[in-house]
């Protein structure tokens, strides 16, 4: 049965065809009686001797109900709840016995709910409904209220990241914390990190004062990324260095939960024992030259000691010669990197901006920027298997890297160039609210599905987000071409908004006139910007 919302949520209430006005809990003090007004029978005499009950989640409470049958006719009587109330919380929806006229007879009603998010902590007014086949058109009713009481329960947990160590050279490392509220109430969270050693810096979403606020409903889950910046580094040492990590989750009322979750990030030395081997065989190849260099100055002096040879005038050096290539690209002045990403990530793109071009920016695989132009290397052949684990000796531009992946899935480099650049901004480290990764931004469960097909594992790897990313446009492609939809701008919405919503839309027999502004937006920018790329 569906979670139905807390009776404390409503105004009215309908039972048995007749409606009862209750008053909002929020407006005046709630009553220690139900609110709930009884309907007394004179043949059906029913009585309560507990009208409000706490019940805690897990256990069953137990109602007892009287019955007197005050008519001239057997009667089989059934008592039941009626109100707001999950059916799951009832083992035995009605309770039915056979009672003589004139006998009194007690009933007990079981109400069981679960210890799972779904019986939501409040009050549920409900109402004892006692009926007999004998007199058809007669029933009493009396009115109950129902507490459940809260628990509280938070479950922390660290999803798999992609790299957990850290170096001189890659400071920067994020965990994707998942916070889950399994209690019963809602529940106001703050997040703070911090190191044993406090040589790290925590960067968090929306952080104020050191910490993030967040607020789960029962049953609520959200992704957290905790971006963890290592400050100092050991410079020597024969291996790795762990750095304990402290994570804690705390309510920002008192008694709400708290959790700590411990880890540890790995932290390479600036000079390790191979740097160190390497310096020692340095050290000692220079001392061999010195001597050698000594020696053979010696010689040379010996062998010269006699008048020297008059030596013939030495040309004068040529000028240098200095060339310029006009060819390389420049940024245009007075742009800030900064702003276009922001601006692009808020889906506002701005046309007066410049463009990126492709061997502008970050090189595959590595953190800084690529400064060399070298000519686009020829895309891989289609029929080649290559994974997105294949190791890669030679440097690879973006340029490159998008003429290899279209030409494999036939797709066009520059459209996935911009769509690159609109989903990230060219950040291959990009991690959403969402759960989205890298490059491309691609979901967790999209990862999941398409990253065994092309054998990628890092999905903050520029050419593997971008592979995965690439072979899922194909299916969609090729799905919606069977469903008659073949233009380019399906498969991007598809990509954009998700498979299952666009599916719906179309089943529906909407057209694209009719899809929301922001999708065909989306779409409209990624081909716009591609026929701007050179």
């Amino acid at each position: 049965m569906e979670q139905l919302p807390s009776l404390n949520d409503w105004r009215v209430l309908e039972i048995d065809g007749e409606v009862i006005d209750l008053t909002a809990a929020g407006e005046t003090a709630a009553p220690a009686a139900p609110r709930i007004p009884d309907q007394v029978d004179d043949l059906l005499v029913t009585t309560l001797p507990l009208r409000h009950m706490e019940i805690e989640t897990g256990t069953v409470a137990v109602l007892p109900v009287s019955v007197l049958n005050n008519g001239s006719r057997p009667a089989v009587v059934q008592a039941h709840l009626e109100g707001w109330i999950d059916e799951r919380w009832l083992p035995v929806p009605n309770v039915q016995a056979t009672i003589s006229p004139g006998q009194h007879l007690a009933l007990t009603i079981e109400i069981a709910p679960p210890r799972d998010p779904s019986s939501e902590a409040g009050d549920y007014d409900v109402a004892v409904v006692v009926r007999a086949d004998a007199y058809p058109n007669r029933y009493s009713r009396l009115g109950v209220r129902l507490t459940i009481l809260p628990y509280d329960q938070l479950d922390l947990d660290l999803l798999p990241a992609p790299e957990r160590t850290v170096s001189w050279w890659r400071r920067t490392a994020v965990l994707p914390l998942q916070v889950r509220n399994q209690g019963n109430r809602p529940v106001a969270l703050r997040v703070q990190a911090s190191d044993a050693l406090e040589v790290c810096r925590f960067d968090l979403p929306k952080a104020a004062a050191g910490h993030t606020a967040l607020t789960l409903q029962p049953g609520q889950s959200q992704l957290v990324p905790v971006r963890v910046t290592v400050e100092h580094f050991p410079l020597a040492g024969i291996g790795s260095r762990a750095l304990p990590l402290s994570i804690l989750v705390t309510g920002v009322k008192s008694g709400e939960p708290a959790r700590r979750l411990r880890t540890a990030l790995q932290a390479r030395p600036l000079i390790g024992p191979w740097q160190m081997a390497s310096a020692t065989g340095l050290l000692f190849a220079g001392a061999l030259g010195m001597v050698l260099v000594a020696v053979l100055t010696a010689l040379f002096l010996r062998l010269n000691s006699a008048t020297p040879a008059p030596r013939s005038a030495v040309a004068a050096a040529a000028p240098p010669v200095i060339v310029v290539n006009l060819a390389q690209p420049a940024a245009a002045p007075a742009v800030n990197a900064q702003e276009e990403r922001r601006a692009t990530r808020n889906g506002e793109l701005d046309p007066s901006l410049p463009l990126v071009l492709p061997d502008q920016v970050t090189s595959p695989g590595s953190g800084g920027p690529v400064r060399s132009y070298p000519a686009p290397a020829a895309p891989a052949n289609n029929g080649s298997a290559y994974s997105a684990n294949a190791s890669r000796s030679d440097s690879m531009t973006y340029a490159q890297m998008f003429q290899e992946v279209g030409q494999r899935y036939d797709l066009s480099w520059r459209m996935l160039a911009a769509q690159a650049y609109v989903e990230s901004g060219f950040d291959s480290l990009a991690l959403s609210s969402a759960g989205a990764m890298g490059l491309m931004q691609v979901l967790p469960e999209t990862w999941r599905e398409w990253a065994p097909v092309v054998e990628a594992s890092d999905p903050f790897d520029s050419y593997s987000n971008v592979l995965v990313a690439a072979v899922y446009l194909d299916y969609l492609r090729t799905q919606y071409a069977r469903r008659g939809y073949p233009d380019t701008e399906w498969m991007l919405v598809a990509y954009h908004w998700g498979p299952d919503r666009l599916n719906e839309f179309l089943d529906a027999g909407n057209r694209w006139e009719d899809l929301p502004a922001a999708r065909r937006q989306y779409a409209a920018d990624i081909l716009r910007i591609a026929k701007t790329i050179p």
